[in-house]
């Protein structure tokens, strides 16, 4: 499709604002009542396009590499390509093959997450409701076209450039255009719309594309779509979902170049003392001497470089995204992820939160009888039932009571509930059945209760003809509406608070009769009303009035018609209505009490109804807990606004008090919300979350994640989820940090030999198996492995130091323990303490044949350096190495705060596979002499190990002994101390 919806501008002699009505009506080809004709649809689709911005393609780059690299990732590649140019063509190709494989693991969970982004894009979608065909149909905004006249409602994203129609009590955020941080109040004709050149804010009929109503509804005409919009003639490209320069991040990239500077310091000084030994020797020549011991010592940086690092923090992210966007927990800015592991307080809305945001009547009171009703939200499954008989009333019952009580609420009435089924994007695709209305919550419970008392209640009262209506006043708090019956009687039906009902009312309906009302029978209904009402019930009371001629004297219009009118009401009673809370909250504040987060409700509801929802739901304890106004928060001591877990009659500043507060006493924020109210605190709160089904489009452009289920306990989810993410983190990070600096020291200690400087305890392909195995496995077991099922036993961090000062000391122990235990298993072998013998003997696994390993020696010292003891040496140390680094340790640190068993009881058979494979690998290696020959003549691939006797088995087992030991003992005194790591 094209357009150019420039053209169509540019026919009117004046601006929008200051056009006609009924010229824009004409020009559009559009009926006011009936709203554009599908012919008429197809032709300006064609004509002006899609309602849509032009889309900005990210760049591979912008999406999939930027994520990964960073300065050590650069130092390594650039060493590779060194070693390159010097020649070593063989030692390069493992180093790009390492880095590649490490790399596309990342790029696939990159490309993964991308396109669960894309999943949200279509599931938070806007959507808005126009006039076709003389119908309102939800469309996707992307549909309108030029010439729909489309319904708005508090909360609604504008969908287009618009000219307002109807307008009641309307305001715009504009922020997002003009920067007005005040909402706009607008109105059909205001004084100024014929001056030319107005700024965007003066135009106040005018509705702009990606502002949202603050309050008030409206119906308006789109005159402008897709770029020609205000907003699309200024922007020059779309946001992009940002996945760099994340705090966590940061932090392991601080550690990871601290190391890699550590490692290039060992690297220089190794060249150096190598060049001096060389030129005492009077070896002092480029080739082979001084080319050889610079790519040895490049290479053996390389290799002892945690280059996993920075891959594997953003793999583990990632791979947390997707678990997330299973399980309902849609992330829209990664740099929170693990911000919502480490919350220490949820501070959440009430309504469409906490609750269902679905009003439903409970009881109904009369003076004559009262009623229970069943079921719950908008579905209109649910008997209503006479207290105490239990007996079921329905329209055949010939109630005539309840029938008038019910009538009046069902006509009395502006609301429409529509029925849908959204996907959650959940791994197990489930679907949920939601109800979205047009119009007040508490009429929504009057027609749901309606339709309980009778199926067909629309098509029964389809003959009473509507009259007139006097609109919902906030300043006298009531609504009423005239109908005429098919009898041609007329009767007013008028709703409303019972303080301001209640005065209006001469008499009082009992069952057939209409009797005078009383002071005892006004005492009786104002007690009954406060029982309810103290237990956070909202009450709406219903009456009704009967028009004969001698009344309908005054014109509806007249200036004191509604006063003439809304007097000497007959009372029928009160519906008792409730949001009921969600089935799953009272668990999950449950589990966020155990977790050690403090869970606080915010409403914009009474004390009364908050502390009773709040209570029913373990938020609130009379006894230890304080629930308080908004308007008293600013005298609030700091001890009460800690015991205080309700907060009632909440403004926005309010909220953004509250969040605050608590961010200045050094607690991570979680927001939860739904609707307009939220948008502030939630942008401002160190992660918020907005509610996928029934959230507003502000309050998602405002979070950071998106609940798509709409579920508390979806959030509890997430909160596992991130907490989760961060301990895997910093698993990986302790594994690469104590491996990393013990095999420095081991390495580059071994090298500082006067005789022979190019000598290495391992040498080049023995430390290509360490790398593709002891550090590959274990780090991947990391990642995918499951998290803890004690992670929400644990109190919340606060802080996002990944190597605290406890953690870092238990590393120094064991780095020192682990390294003794292969130097002990080495040199007990090189100086003759543990014997060559027959075993050792048979299996040395080096052929003669293969090439040397130390060309730059001369053949009597490499004899010595592959000789047996110098196998063996090597072959022991190795086994001692394989079994603390990739089984051992792993097994221990991925349950930092658990003991060993405990660790091995919450392993997963997957998980435990990660942690099999490098020693399975070397255990084959050693004992298979021919596959080391093969490897040997066939890729000129050599290890040089050889098979160990049972006694020798046992010894390396003994020396890993030390450390284990002294890392569980160091963790049983500090959990009796109940100090975490």
């Amino acid at each position: 499709m094209s357009g150019n919806n420039e053209t169509l501008v540019k026919t009117f002699d004046k601006p929008l604002y200051s056009v006609n009505l009924s010229e824009i009506y004409e020009m559009f080809h559009v009926d006011p009542q009936k709203g554009l004709s599908d012919k008429q649809v197809e032709i300006n689709l064609t004509t002006y396009g899609l309602n849509e911005l032009k889309k900005v393609k990210r760049s591979f780059y912008k999406v999939v590499i930027a994520p990964i690299i960073n300065l050590l990732i650069i130092i390594y590649l650039a060493s590779a390509f060194l070693m390159w140019i010097l020649g070593d063509v063989q030692r390069t190709i493992p180093t790009f093959i390492i880095l590649g494989a490490n790399a596309l693991v990342a790029i696939i969970q990159q490309l993964r997450a991308e396109k669960q982004l894309q999943a949200l894009k279509e599931l938070s979608e806007a959507s808005s409701y126009v006039l076709r065909n003389g119908d309102y149909v939800e469309l996707p905004t992307k549909e309108i076209t030029v010439g729909d006249i489309v319904r708005l409602r508090q909360g609604d994203k504008i969908p287009a450039d618009c000219r307002l129609i109807e307008a009641r009590n309307l305001s715009i955020d504009e922020a997002s255009l003009t920067g007005e941080s005040e909402p706009v109040k607008k109105r059909v004709d205001f004084a100024g719309s014929n001056e030319l050149d107005l700024p965007l804010q003066d135009q106040k009929n005018m509705l702009f594309l990606g502002t949202f109503v603050a309050s008030g509804e409206a119906k308006a005409i789109v005159v402008r779509v897709g770029p020609q919009t205000e907003i699309g003639k200024i922007s020059t490209k779309l946001e992009e979902t940002n996945t760099g320069d994340i705090p966590l991040r940061k932090k392991m990239n601080h550690i990871a170049i601290y190391l890699g500077i550590g490692v290039i310091i060992l690297l220089i000084s190794s060249v150096i003392y190598k060049l001096y030994i060389y030129s005492i020797q009077g070896r002092f020549v480029w080739e082979p001497t001084i080319r050889e011991g610079i790519i040895d010592s490049i290479d053996l940086g390389m290799k002892i470089m945690p280059i996993n690092l920075p891959l594997l923090t953003t793999i583990v992210l990632l791979t947390g995204v997707l678990s997330m966007a299973q399980k309902g927990v849609i992330v829209r800015e990664i740099s929170r992820t693990e911000s919502l592991g480490r919350v220490s307080v949820v501070c959440t809305d009430k309504t469409g939160t906490l609750t269902k945001n679905e009003m439903t009547v409970v009881n109904v009171w009369t003076p004559a009888a009262e009623y229970e009703v069943e079921g719950e939200g908008y579905s209109y499954e649910g008997r209503i039932v006479k207290i105490p008989e239990k007996e079921q009333i329905t329209l055949n019952s010939h109630d005539t009571h309840l029938s008038l009580l019910i009538e009046s609420g069902f006509l009395n009435n502006n609301c429409q509930i529509q029925k849908r089924i959204v996907k959650t994007l959940r791994k197990d695709q489930k679907e949920k059945v939601t109800y979205s209305i047009m119009g007040l919550p508490t009429e929504a419970a009057l027609k749901v209760i309606g339709r309980k008392y009778h199926p067909d209640i629309e098509a029964f009262y389809s003959n009473y003809n509507f009259v007139y209506e006097f609109s919902f006043d906030s300043s006298i708090k009531r609504m009423s509406k005239i109908f005429r019956t098919p009898e041609n009687t007329t009767l007013m039906f008028t709703k409303g608070a019972t303080e301001w009902l209640l005065p209006l009312c001469s008499k009082y309906r009992k069952n057939e009769e209409e009797l005078t009302m009383t002071d005892e029978m006004r005492t009786e209904i104002f007690e009954k009303m406060k029982s309810f009402a103290t237990e956070g019930y909202r009450i709406l009371s219903i009456t009704y009035r009967k028009l004969t001629k001698s009344i309908l004297t005054i014109d509806f219009e007249a200036e004191n018609a509604r006063e003439h009118y809304e007097q000497d009401l007959t009372f029928l009673g009160f519906v008792v209505i409730l949001d009921p809370p969600r089935e799953d909250v009272y668990m999950a504040v449950k589990e966020c009490k155990h977790a050690g987060i403090k869970v606080i409700m915010i409403t914009g509801d009474s004390i009364a109804t908050g502390k009773a929802i709040a209570e029913k739901i373990g938020i609130y304890s009379p006894e230890q807990d304080l629930a308080v106004e908004g308007a008293e928060l600013e005298n609030l001591s700091d001890e009460d606004f800690q015991r205080t877990t309700v907060y009632g009659r909440v403004s926005p500043e309010h909220k953004q008090i509250i969040v605050s507060r608590f961010q200045a006493m050094d607690k991570i924020v979680s927001m939860s919300g739904d609707g307009v109210n939220d948008s502030l605190a939630l942008s401002m709160a160190d992660c918020g979350l907005a509610m996928g089904i029934q959230g507003t489009e502000v309050a998602k452009e405002a979070a950071d994640m998106i609940i798509t289920d709409d579920s508390f306990s979806t959030i509890v989810t997430g909160i596992r989820e991130g907490r989760g993410l961060f301990m895997k983190i910093r698993s990986i990070i302790y594994f690469f940090v104590l491996v990393s600096v013990m095999e420095a020291i081991i390495l580059f200690t071994s090298t500082l030999n006067p005789e022979n400087p190019d000598f290495q305890m391992w040498y080049y392909w023995q430390l290509n198996l360490i790398y593709l195995t002891a550090h590959f496995f274990p780090s991947f077991g990391f990642t995918f492995g499951k998290n803890a099922r004690t992670v929400m036993e644990e109190p919340p961090r606060n802080s996002a130091e990944i190597l605290t000062p406890n953690l870092l000391k238990i590393l120094v122990i064991q780095l020192v323990l682990m390294g003794a235990a292969i130097a002990i298993a080495y040199y007990f072998c090189m100086f003759d303490i543990i014997h060559v013998n027959d075993v050792n003997l048979n299996k040395i696994g080096y052929p003669g044949s293969i090439t040397n390993p130390y060309p730059n020696l001369p053949p009597e010292k490499v004899e010595m350096l592959v000789s047996p003891e110098m196998v063996k040496a090597r072959t022991m140390g190795f086994l001692v190495l394989f079994i603390t680094e990739s089984v051992i340790m792993p097994l221990q640190i991925r349950r930092i705060n658990y003991s060993l068993l405990d660790s091995l009881k919450d392993l997963g058979w997957l998980e435990f596979l990660f942690y099999i494979p490098s020693l399975l690998i070397f255990v084959i290696g050693i004992y298979s002499q021919e596959l080391q020959q093969f490897m040997g003549e066939t890729l000129n691939i050599t290890f040089y190990f050889t098979a160990l006797s049972f006694s020798e088995w046992v010894i390396c087992i003994l020396l890993c002994l030390p450390s284990t030991i002294a890392f569980e003992i160091i963790r049983f005194y500090a959990r009796k101390r109940k100090v975490l790591f």
